[in-house]
């Protein structure tokens, strides 16, 4: 009886063991290995990196988010890398707030307190992860990295396979960004991933913003958008008229002055040679003047080579009856 009970003691024991090198080595294997079980957001990245964030990590940030829409907030990205078929696959597993950080409405400091909380978080519920990235708002600015931003990237965040997690709370809308030859370029899209036996479930409010991503792929929402880029387009055509017909409008009057000022000059013309002719202005009473002047002393006039006498004879009627001597007939 007592070697039934002492064998029974360590058979247990044994199987304990070997469970526990089992479960060791399946959780290896898990991290090493990518999931299974995703959901694609946006577009496959033709990169040599993917992102990679956990379910529960992902809707905790879109809870966190959702009513921070009056000053830029953030946190810090935990997880870990995987490089596998000539890819680097970035993990991201857990998210922690930025306490004690500074935010106004577009910028977002990281106090000394701020990194004192996060490395202490991370040594006692993330000891065996890492700083793969961190995550900040753009309440109603869109996805992009300011000038600010991409200087915190490049001095707190600088590590090939850390990334940037833009997200704005007020147009539903979000982003990633990534190192890529040296330069910080935006995902295309990222995958949400959970255990293989878990529900990949995202709320009605994420999956419309996923659609509004997507949408530029998709042929029936370009159709629906043409209507509206006629419109755009007919409005620039008639602008475009617009401003075609005042330039021709303005050539037009520079012409015309350009026609009034030579006319205005051939008038002015004309009119100093028709004085050059007619200096005294007036030819009849030019010439009454020079009837009525008296001879100036010196002068010598020259008589008409006229016949006076048949002009006396027509003139005055006792003319005819004076002859003169030579023209009396001769009695003989």
């Amino acid at each position: 009886m007592a070697k039934k009970k002492e064998k029974q003691k360590t058979e247990p024991k044994a199987e304990s063991t070997v469970v526990k090198e089992a479960e060791s080595f399946a959780s290896a294997a898990k991290e090493e290995n990518l999931p299974q079980n995703i959901l694609l957001m946006g577009e496959h990245t033709e990169a040599n990196k993917e992102i990679y964030i956990f379910q529960k990590t992902y809707k905790e940030i879109r809870r966190f988010t959702k009513n921070k829409t009056e000053i830029e907030s953030g946190g810090i990205l935990v997880g870990d890398t995987i490089e596998k078929f000539g890819k680097t696959s970035i993990m991201i597993r857990g998210f922690i707030e930025a306490k004690h950080s500074e935010g106004t409405p577009t910028t977002l400091k990281f106090t000394h307190e701020t990194w004192d909380y996060v490395h202490t978080t991370i040594d006692k519920e993330y000891p065996e992860m890492k700083i793969v990235g961190w995550i900040h708002t753009h309440p109603s600015f869109g996805i992009f990295l300011s000038e600010y931003d991409k200087f915190i990237q490049s001095n707190f965040f600088n590590d090939k396979n850390q990334i940037a997690y833009v997200v704005d709370p007020i147009q539903k809308t979000e982003g990633f960004f990534f190192w890529k030859d040296e330069e910080i370029e935006r995902c295309k899209g990222f995958y949400i991933f959970d255990d293989v036996d878990a529900t990949i479930d995202i709320p009605q409010v994420e999956d419309d913003r996923r659609k509004e991503q997507t949408a530029s792929l998709d042929p029936s929402s370009r159709a629906k958008d043409l209507p509206i880029w006629l419109l755009y387009a007919s409005i620039a055509v008639l602008l475009l008229h617009d401003v075609i017909l005042f330039g021709y409008c303005r050539g037009l009057k520079a012409q015309q002055e350009a026609l009034k000022q030579s006319l205005t000059f051939l008038l002015s013309q004309q009119s100093f040679s028709y004085y050059q002719l007619q200096p005294d202005g007036n030819a009849e009473t030019h010439a009454e003047k020079e009837e009525t002047s008296e001879p100036v002393s010196g002068a010598s006039f020259s008589a008409p080579e006229t016949d006076t006498t048949s002009q006396t004879n027509a003139t005055d009627p006792s003319a005819a009856l004076h002859t003169l001597p030579s023209e009396q007939p001769d009695h003989e």
